[in-house]
């Protein structure tokens, strides 16, 4: 069965500035700090008003494709935006995290990784670990994400330590019984780490745009 497409947009957005929130109003630009709040919202959290101020702020051939579509979620970290639209979107989940340079502490705890990814953590170069660390967790956010459980499933519980960047993972549903699902990383930033996550069997699949000015 041929695999649906989800369109998806990843804004990148420039240097802080003077920016008010979303829901402060029509003023200001959309900074690197917007990004963060708008982390998790969707067509329905935001009120009319931050609607129109965010879709005023995008670029045209993003905004056009929200104001088109009746759904649409937004997933962001410091300096990018992504926007998945369409009501498949829904189905999905989605993870991006900004990964820190080497001079910075981990920004991702050991907390969140099994046994088994500690270790591949740990044996992994310096200048390397905090990418991998923050890999795994951008997998397991988004598969939580999928089957709708959010933060409700400790993370150290899900095992996502695969060596390629698409694999399937398990996680525990209210009933005790694990929920399969299929979870792939893309790369479009060295500064980022992106994950998308969709419960099996569903045939869907991110349709990218990736360069948007």
């Amino acid at each position: 069965m041929a695999a649906t497409p989800v369109p998806m947009f990843v804004v990148p957005v420039g240097s802080p500035s003077a920016a008010s929130s979303p829901r402060g109003g029509t003023k200001g630009t959309l900074s690197p700090d917007n990004c963060l709040g708008l982390n998790g919202h969707s067509r329905a959290t935001l009120d009319t008003a931050s609607r129109r101020w965010l879709l005023a702020r995008l670029p045209d051939r993003v905004s056009t494709a929200m104001a088109a579509a009746g759904h649409w979620e937004l997933y962001g970290t410091r300096g990018l935006l992504v926007v998945a639209c369409g009501d498949d979107a829904r189905q999905m989940g989605f993870s991006v995290e900004s990964v820190r340079r080497d001079s910075c502490p981990p920004d991702t705890p050991y907390e969140v990784l099994t046994a088994r990814e500690s270790q591949l953590a740990a044996s992994c170069p310096a200048d390397e670990r905090e990418r991998l660390i923050t890999r795994f967790w951008v997998r397991k956010d988004a598969a939580m994400q999928a089957v709708g459980r959010g933060l409700s499933v400790s993370p150290e519980r899900i095992e996502a330590g695969f060596a390629a960047d698409h694999g399937t993972v398990t996680v525990p549903d209210p009933l005790g019984l694990e929920v399969r699902v299929s979870v792939r990383n893309f790369a479009f930033s060295a500064a980022y780490e992106f994950a998308v996550a969709t419960p099996e069997p569903l045939p869907l699949t991110p349709s990218f745009a990736y360069s948007v000015t």
